[in-house]
Protein backbone atom coordinates (compact mmCIF):
# COMPACT_ATOMS: atom_id res chain seq x y z
CA UNK A 1 0.00 0.00 0.00
CA UNK A 2 2.88 2.26 0.15
CA UNK A 3 4.00 2.23 -3.09
CA UNK A 4 0.49 4.30 -4.01
CA UNK A 5 1.57 7.45 -1.82
CA UNK A 6 2.71 9.76 -4.41
CA UNK A 7 5.18 12.42 -3.23
CA UNK A 8 4.21 15.29 -4.87
CA UNK A 9 7.35 17.07 -5.95
CA UNK A 10 9.45 16.59 -9.27
CA UNK A 11 10.69 13.11 -10.10
CA UNK A 12 13.90 15.27 -10.85
CA UNK A 13 13.79 16.77 -7.20
CA UNK A 14 12.84 14.00 -5.07
CA UNK A 15 16.65 13.03 -4.76
CA UNK A 16 17.22 16.57 -3.64
CA UNK A 17 14.77 16.94 -1.08
CA UNK A 18 15.85 13.92 0.42
CA UNK A 19 19.29 15.09 0.62
CA UNK A 20 18.08 18.17 2.28
CA UNK A 21 15.93 15.91 4.88
CA UNK A 22 18.78 14.26 6.01
CA UNK A 23 21.02 17.60 6.32
CA UNK A 24 18.18 18.93 8.65
CA UNK A 25 17.58 15.38 10.38
CA UNK A 26 21.74 15.46 11.31
CA UNK A 27 21.29 19.42 11.94
CA UNK A 28 18.67 19.30 14.54
CA UNK A 29 20.25 16.16 16.29
CA UNK A 30 23.68 18.27 16.80
CA UNK A 31 21.53 21.28 17.88
CA UNK A 32 19.82 18.82 20.65
CA UNK A 33 23.29 17.66 21.31
CA UNK A 34 24.93 21.27 21.97
CA UNK A 35 21.37 22.08 23.78
CA UNK A 36 22.04 19.29 26.01
CA UNK A 37 25.65 19.39 26.75
CA UNK A 38 25.12 23.34 27.48
CA UNK A 39 22.32 23.65 29.59
CA UNK A 40 24.52 20.16 31.74
CA UNK A 41 27.57 22.60 32.25
CA UNK A 42 25.63 25.43 33.30
CA UNK A 43 24.01 23.64 35.85
CA UNK A 44 27.31 22.08 37.00
CA UNK A 45 28.44 25.82 37.26
CA UNK A 46 25.53 27.08 38.87
CA UNK A 47 24.54 29.57 36.31
CA UNK A 48 20.86 30.93 35.67
CA UNK A 49 19.22 28.76 32.64
CA UNK A 50 16.75 31.15 32.19
CA UNK A 51 18.10 34.33 29.82
CA UNK A 52 20.30 31.16 28.41
CA UNK A 53 16.99 29.01 27.66
CA UNK A 54 15.62 32.36 25.68
CA UNK A 55 18.59 33.13 24.24
CA UNK A 56 18.76 29.13 23.16
CA UNK A 57 14.48 28.96 22.29
CA UNK A 58 14.78 32.12 19.92
CA UNK A 59 17.88 30.46 17.96
CA UNK A 60 15.62 27.17 17.47
CA UNK A 61 12.83 29.10 16.06
CA UNK A 62 14.61 31.26 14.19
CA UNK A 63 16.38 27.77 12.41
CA UNK A 64 14.00 25.22 12.85
CA UNK A 65 10.80 27.21 12.42
CA UNK A 66 7.73 25.46 13.57
CA UNK A 67 5.66 26.51 10.41
CA UNK A 68 6.60 26.62 6.76
CA UNK A 69 5.17 27.84 3.69
CA UNK A 70 6.80 25.57 1.90
CA UNK A 71 6.93 21.76 4.00
CA UNK A 72 7.93 20.23 1.26
CA UNK A 73 8.03 16.49 3.25
CA UNK A 74 5.94 14.16 5.08
CA UNK A 75 5.69 15.83 8.79
CA UNK A 76 7.21 12.95 10.98
CA UNK A 77 4.26 13.18 13.82
CA UNK A 78 0.34 13.01 12.37
CA UNK A 79 -2.67 12.90 14.42
CA UNK A 80 -5.83 11.96 12.73
CA UNK A 81 -8.70 13.24 14.16
CA UNK A 82 -11.98 10.85 14.57
CA UNK A 83 -9.77 7.54 13.43
CA UNK A 84 -12.38 5.81 14.53
CA UNK A 85 -14.83 6.84 11.58
CA UNK A 86 -15.36 6.23 8.05
CA UNK A 87 -13.04 8.03 6.83
CA UNK A 88 -10.48 8.30 9.60
CA UNK A 89 -9.90 4.33 9.53
CA UNK A 90 -8.83 4.24 6.23
CA UNK A 91 -6.19 7.76 6.65
CA UNK A 92 -4.88 6.24 9.70
CA UNK A 93 -4.30 2.79 7.68
CA UNK A 94 -2.43 4.56 4.90
CA UNK A 95 -0.42 6.60 6.76
CA UNK A 96 0.80 3.92 9.02
CA UNK A 97 1.84 2.05 6.01
CA UNK A 98 4.17 5.17 5.05
CA UNK A 99 7.43 5.31 5.79
CA UNK A 100 8.90 7.74 7.72
CA UNK A 101 5.33 8.69 9.22
CA UNK A 102 4.41 8.44 13.18
CA UNK A 103 0.39 8.21 12.97
CA UNK A 104 -1.03 9.29 16.32
CA UNK A 105 -5.06 8.12 16.24
CA UNK A 106 -7.13 9.93 17.93
CA UNK A 107 -10.90 9.65 19.32
CA UNK A 108 -13.55 10.78 21.23
CA UNK A 109 -13.36 8.25 23.75
CA UNK A 110 -9.70 7.26 23.45
CA UNK A 111 -10.43 3.69 22.62
CA UNK A 112 -7.91 1.00 21.57
CA UNK A 113 -4.88 2.75 22.54
CA UNK A 114 -5.97 6.35 20.67
CA UNK A 115 -5.67 9.39 21.98
CA UNK A 116 -8.37 10.65 24.01
CA UNK A 117 -9.67 14.39 21.84
CA UNK A 118 -13.08 15.93 22.32
CA UNK A 119 -13.44 18.62 20.04
CA UNK A 120 -15.31 20.70 22.67
CA UNK A 121 -13.12 20.19 25.22
CA UNK A 122 -10.01 22.44 24.85
CA UNK A 123 -7.78 21.04 27.25
CA UNK A 124 -8.20 17.73 25.73
CA UNK A 125 -7.75 18.97 22.33
CA UNK A 126 -4.53 20.66 23.86
CA UNK A 127 -3.44 17.51 25.43
CA UNK A 128 -3.88 15.45 22.38
CA UNK A 129 -1.70 18.41 20.26
CA UNK A 130 1.25 17.54 22.52
CA UNK A 131 4.63 16.92 20.18
CA UNK A 132 2.17 16.72 17.26
CA UNK A 133 3.42 18.41 13.96
CA UNK A 134 0.35 18.19 11.67
CA UNK A 135 -3.71 16.88 12.15
CA UNK A 136 -5.66 15.53 9.88
CA UNK A 137 -9.35 16.91 10.70
CA UNK A 138 -11.64 14.21 9.78
CA UNK A 139 -14.20 14.59 13.01
CA UNK A 140 -18.01 14.74 12.20
CA UNK A 141 -20.94 15.70 14.01
CA UNK A 142 -23.66 18.81 14.15
CA UNK A 143 -22.98 22.40 14.43
CA UNK A 144 -21.28 22.43 17.18
CA UNK A 145 -18.93 19.45 16.86
CA UNK A 146 -18.19 21.05 13.27
CA UNK A 147 -17.74 24.75 13.93
CA UNK A 148 -16.78 25.25 17.79
CA UNK A 149 -14.79 22.14 17.37
CA UNK A 150 -13.01 23.55 14.34
CA UNK A 151 -12.40 26.86 16.33
CA UNK A 152 -10.68 25.30 19.61
CA UNK A 153 -8.73 23.01 17.33
CA UNK A 154 -7.22 25.97 15.10
CA UNK A 155 -6.69 28.04 18.55
CA UNK A 156 -4.97 24.96 19.86
CA UNK A 157 -3.11 24.37 17.15
CA UNK A 158 -1.54 27.51 16.33
CA UNK A 159 -0.53 27.68 20.44
CA UNK A 160 1.32 23.97 20.39
CA UNK A 161 2.73 25.20 17.02
CA UNK A 162 1.49 22.65 14.68
CA UNK A 163 2.88 23.16 11.04
CA UNK A 164 -0.08 22.63 8.84
CA UNK A 165 -4.02 21.22 9.41
CA UNK A 166 -5.89 19.25 6.37
CA UNK A 167 -9.32 19.59 7.09
CA UNK A 168 -12.10 17.35 5.17
CA UNK A 169 -14.72 19.66 4.05
CA UNK A 170 -17.09 18.85 1.39
CA UNK A 171 -18.52 20.34 -1.68
CA UNK A 172 -21.51 20.82 0.03
CA UNK A 173 -20.45 24.47 0.69
CA UNK A 174 -21.05 25.29 -3.06
CA UNK A 175 -24.43 27.17 -4.04
CA UNK A 176 -25.27 24.68 -6.58
CA UNK A 177 -26.48 24.58 -9.45
CA UNK A 178 -25.54 22.58 -12.29
CA UNK A 179 -22.27 22.08 -14.51
CA UNK A 180 -18.70 22.28 -13.05
CA UNK A 181 -18.41 24.02 -9.57
CA UNK A 182 -14.68 24.60 -9.08
CA UNK A 183 -12.92 26.08 -5.74
CA UNK A 184 -13.49 29.58 -6.71
CA UNK A 185 -17.04 29.00 -7.51
CA UNK A 186 -19.55 30.55 -5.32
CA UNK A 187 -20.70 29.01 -1.93
CA UNK A 188 -24.05 29.05 0.36
CA UNK A 189 -24.73 32.03 1.90
CA UNK A 190 -22.66 32.58 5.34
CA UNK A 191 -25.06 31.47 8.21
CA UNK A 192 -26.90 29.20 6.14
CA UNK A 193 -28.57 26.79 8.83
CA UNK A 194 -27.86 23.52 7.76
CA UNK A 195 -24.61 20.88 7.23
CA UNK A 196 -23.76 23.32 4.42
CA UNK A 197 -23.71 26.08 6.56
CA UNK A 198 -21.24 24.47 9.49
CA UNK A 199 -18.97 23.46 7.00
CA UNK A 200 -18.72 26.70 5.83
CA UNK A 201 -18.64 28.54 8.99
CA UNK A 202 -15.30 25.45 9.59
CA UNK A 203 -13.92 26.64 6.16
CA UNK A 204 -14.13 30.41 7.07
CA UNK A 205 -12.15 29.64 10.43
CA UNK A 206 -9.47 27.74 8.52
CA UNK A 207 -8.64 30.59 6.08
CA UNK A 208 -8.93 33.25 8.95
CA UNK A 209 -6.01 31.07 11.19
CA UNK A 210 -2.85 32.41 9.77
CA UNK A 211 -0.84 31.05 12.23
CA UNK A 212 -1.26 27.67 11.29
CA UNK A 213 -1.60 26.41 7.66
CA UNK A 214 -5.10 25.10 7.06
CA UNK A 215 -5.76 22.90 3.48
CA UNK A 216 -8.67 22.47 3.20
CA UNK A 217 -10.32 19.17 0.93
CA UNK A 218 -13.78 19.38 -0.31
CA UNK A 219 -14.22 15.34 -1.57
CA UNK A 220 -17.52 14.55 -3.35
CA UNK A 221 -19.53 11.33 -2.25
CA UNK A 222 -17.01 9.25 -0.85
CA UNK A 223 -17.45 5.37 -0.46
CA UNK A 224 -16.11 2.57 0.16
CA UNK A 225 -15.31 -0.16 2.50
CA UNK A 226 -17.74 1.14 5.60
CA UNK A 227 -19.82 3.69 4.09
CA UNK A 228 -23.10 3.67 5.75
CA UNK A 229 -24.72 6.66 3.64
CA UNK A 230 -24.09 5.67 0.68
CA UNK A 231 -23.79 2.41 0.50
CA UNK A 232 -25.17 0.32 3.55
CA UNK A 233 -28.40 2.43 3.98
CA UNK A 234 -28.85 2.51 0.11
CA UNK A 235 -28.70 -1.70 0.12
CA UNK A 236 -31.07 -1.71 2.71
CA UNK A 237 -33.82 0.54 0.73
CA UNK A 238 -33.12 -1.96 -2.03
CA UNK A 239 -33.27 -5.13 -0.19
CA UNK A 240 -36.91 -3.52 1.42
CA UNK A 241 -38.26 -3.38 -2.27
CA UNK A 242 -39.45 0.10 -1.47
CA UNK A 243 -36.66 1.46 -3.93
CA UNK A 244 -36.10 1.75 -7.39
CA UNK A 245 -34.75 4.04 -10.32
CA UNK A 246 -36.50 7.87 -10.53
CA UNK A 247 -36.46 8.59 -14.54
CA UNK A 248 -34.77 11.95 -14.83
CA UNK A 249 -35.48 12.62 -11.28
CA UNK A 250 -32.23 10.52 -10.93
CA UNK A 251 -30.75 11.31 -14.01
CA UNK A 252 -28.31 13.66 -12.19
CA UNK A 253 -24.34 13.44 -11.86
CA UNK A 254 -23.46 10.85 -9.32
CA UNK A 255 -19.61 11.87 -8.14
CA UNK A 256 -18.33 9.11 -6.74
CA UNK A 257 -14.97 9.12 -5.07
CA UNK A 258 -13.19 6.50 -3.13
CA UNK A 259 -12.32 6.38 0.58
CA UNK A 260 -8.74 4.98 -0.24
CA UNK A 261 -8.46 7.56 -2.97
CA UNK A 262 -9.72 10.44 -0.05
CA UNK A 263 -6.91 9.03 2.04
CA UNK A 264 -4.00 9.27 -0.65
CA UNK A 265 -5.44 13.11 -1.35
CA UNK A 266 -5.06 13.49 2.56
CA UNK A 267 -1.38 11.76 2.61
CA UNK A 268 -0.88 14.48 -0.26
CA UNK A 269 -1.78 17.45 1.12
CA UNK A 270 0.17 17.18 4.61
CA UNK A 271 3.27 16.84 2.13
CA UNK A 272 2.93 18.86 -0.73
CA UNK A 273 4.72 22.87 -0.70
CA UNK A 274 3.14 25.95 -1.41
CA UNK A 275 -0.67 24.75 -0.56
CA UNK A 276 -1.82 26.69 2.60
CA UNK A 277 -5.03 28.27 2.95
CA UNK A 278 -6.03 26.56 -0.09
CA UNK A 279 -9.16 24.10 -0.85
CA UNK A 280 -8.83 21.55 -3.59
CA UNK A 281 -12.18 19.70 -4.59
CA UNK A 282 -11.59 15.93 -4.65
CA UNK A 283 -13.97 13.15 -7.04
CA UNK A 284 -12.88 10.22 -8.55
CA UNK A 285 -11.67 8.94 -12.10
CA UNK A 286 -15.77 8.30 -13.65
CA UNK A 287 -18.95 9.69 -13.13
CA UNK A 288 -22.22 8.12 -13.53
CA UNK A 289 -25.82 9.28 -12.91
CA UNK A 290 -27.71 8.51 -9.62
CA UNK A 291 -30.00 6.11 -11.75
CA UNK A 292 -27.00 4.34 -12.43
CA UNK A 293 -26.08 4.14 -8.83
CA UNK A 294 -29.06 2.62 -7.72
CA UNK A 295 -28.48 -0.46 -10.73
CA UNK A 296 -25.15 -1.15 -9.81
CA UNK A 297 -25.81 -1.37 -6.17
CA UNK A 298 -28.95 -3.95 -7.08
CA UNK A 299 -26.79 -5.87 -10.00
CA UNK A 300 -24.17 -5.99 -6.89
CA UNK A 301 -26.14 -7.32 -4.21
CA UNK A 302 -28.18 -9.82 -6.47
CA UNK A 303 -31.42 -8.22 -6.32
CA UNK A 304 -33.98 -7.53 -8.71
CA UNK A 305 -34.15 -5.35 -11.52
CA UNK A 306 -35.34 -1.85 -9.61
CA UNK A 307 -38.64 -0.48 -11.42
CA UNK A 308 -39.07 2.98 -12.67
CA UNK A 309 -40.73 5.26 -9.92
CA UNK A 310 -43.16 7.73 -11.83
CA UNK A 311 -42.51 11.33 -10.22
CA UNK A 312 -46.02 11.76 -8.78
CA UNK A 313 -44.85 8.54 -6.76
CA UNK A 314 -41.64 9.68 -5.68
CA UNK A 315 -43.31 12.56 -4.16
CA UNK A 316 -45.93 11.27 -2.23
CA UNK A 317 -43.57 9.19 -0.68
CA UNK A 318 -41.22 11.17 0.76
CA UNK A 319 -43.97 13.70 1.83
CA UNK A 320 -45.99 11.36 3.44
CA UNK A 321 -43.17 9.43 5.27
CA UNK A 322 -41.94 12.41 7.01
CA UNK A 323 -43.98 12.01 10.32
CA UNK A 324 -43.05 8.47 9.84
CA UNK A 325 -39.76 8.96 10.54
CA UNK A 326 -39.75 11.92 12.91
CA UNK A 327 -41.63 8.78 15.12
CA UNK A 328 -38.77 6.15 14.24
CA UNK A 329 -36.29 8.93 15.72
CA UNK A 330 -37.95 8.35 18.91
CA UNK A 331 -38.97 4.48 18.81
CA UNK A 332 -37.43 3.09 16.34
CA UNK A 333 -38.44 -0.36 14.92
CA UNK A 334 -42.47 0.47 14.66
CA UNK A 335 -42.29 2.02 11.29
CA UNK A 336 -42.98 0.56 7.86
CA UNK A 337 -39.79 -0.19 5.72
CA UNK A 338 -41.77 2.13 2.39
CA UNK A 339 -41.67 5.11 5.05
CA UNK A 340 -37.80 4.36 6.13
CA UNK A 341 -36.71 3.85 2.33
CA UNK A 342 -38.24 6.98 0.80
CA UNK A 343 -36.15 9.48 -0.41
CA UNK A 344 -35.87 13.24 1.81
CA UNK A 345 -36.59 15.85 -0.22
CA UNK A 346 -32.60 16.96 -0.02
CA UNK A 347 -32.18 13.52 -1.69
CA UNK A 348 -34.39 14.02 -4.26
CA UNK A 349 -32.80 17.48 -5.20
CA UNK A 350 -29.12 15.67 -5.47
CA UNK A 351 -30.29 12.95 -7.42
CA UNK A 352 -31.53 14.93 -9.75
CA UNK A 353 -28.30 18.09 -10.21
CA UNK A 354 -26.12 17.42 -12.63
CA UNK A 355 -23.25 19.04 -11.40
CA UNK A 356 -19.54 18.19 -11.86
CA UNK A 357 -16.19 19.20 -9.67
CA UNK A 358 -13.35 19.25 -11.58
CA UNK A 359 -9.89 18.28 -9.56
CA UNK A 360 -7.39 20.71 -11.62
CA UNK A 361 -6.34 22.10 -8.60
CA UNK A 362 -5.84 18.88 -7.17
CA UNK A 363 -4.18 17.09 -9.82
CA UNK A 364 -1.41 20.20 -10.22
CA UNK A 365 -0.72 21.36 -6.78
CA UNK A 366 -1.01 17.96 -4.68
CA UNK A 367 -0.20 15.84 -7.27
CA UNK A 368 -2.98 13.54 -6.68
CA UNK A 369 -4.93 11.53 -9.13
CA UNK A 370 -7.88 8.86 -8.07
CA UNK A 371 -7.19 5.49 -9.09
CA UNK A 372 -10.40 3.80 -8.15
CA UNK A 373 -13.16 3.06 -10.81
CA UNK A 374 -16.69 2.16 -9.85
CA UNK A 375 -16.16 -1.40 -10.61
CA UNK A 376 -13.24 -1.84 -8.42
CA UNK A 377 -14.35 0.27 -5.72
CA UNK A 378 -18.04 -1.78 -5.79
CA UNK A 379 -16.21 -5.10 -5.49
CA UNK A 380 -14.66 -4.37 -2.30
CA UNK A 381 -16.94 -2.27 -0.73
CA UNK A 382 -19.72 -4.93 -1.13
CA UNK A 383 -17.44 -7.71 -0.14
CA UNK A 384 -17.13 -6.29 2.87
CA UNK A 385 -20.68 -4.89 3.60
CA UNK A 386 -21.19 -4.33 6.73
CA UNK A 387 -23.49 -7.61 9.00
CA UNK A 388 -26.59 -5.42 9.20
CA UNK A 389 -26.66 -4.34 5.45
CA UNK A 390 -26.07 -7.90 4.38
CA UNK A 391 -28.63 -9.47 6.25
CA UNK A 392 -31.23 -6.29 5.56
Amino acid sequence: MASIIRIPVAAAGRSMVRHQQNLSRIAKRLFHDCLRLTVLDLRVAGWSLLPVAKWILRLYRKYFPGRRENVGEMVPKVLVIGAGGFVGRHVVRLLRETEGVETVPATRDGAAGSRHLDLLSPETVEAALSGIDAVVHCAVGDRRVTVDGTRNLLSAAAGAGVRRIVVLSSVAVYAGGSGPLREDSQRVPVGTGSYAGWKLAAEDLCLGERRVESVLLRPTIIYGPGSVLWVDKMVARIRSGHWGTFGAAGDGTCNLVHVRDVATAVAAALMAPGIAHRAFNLDGPEAMSWNDWFRRLAEGIGAPPLPELFPAQIRARSLLSLPFKAVDRLRPGLVPQWALAAPAGSELALFGRRTTYPIDAAREALGWTPRIGVAEGLRDTLASLSPRAAAA
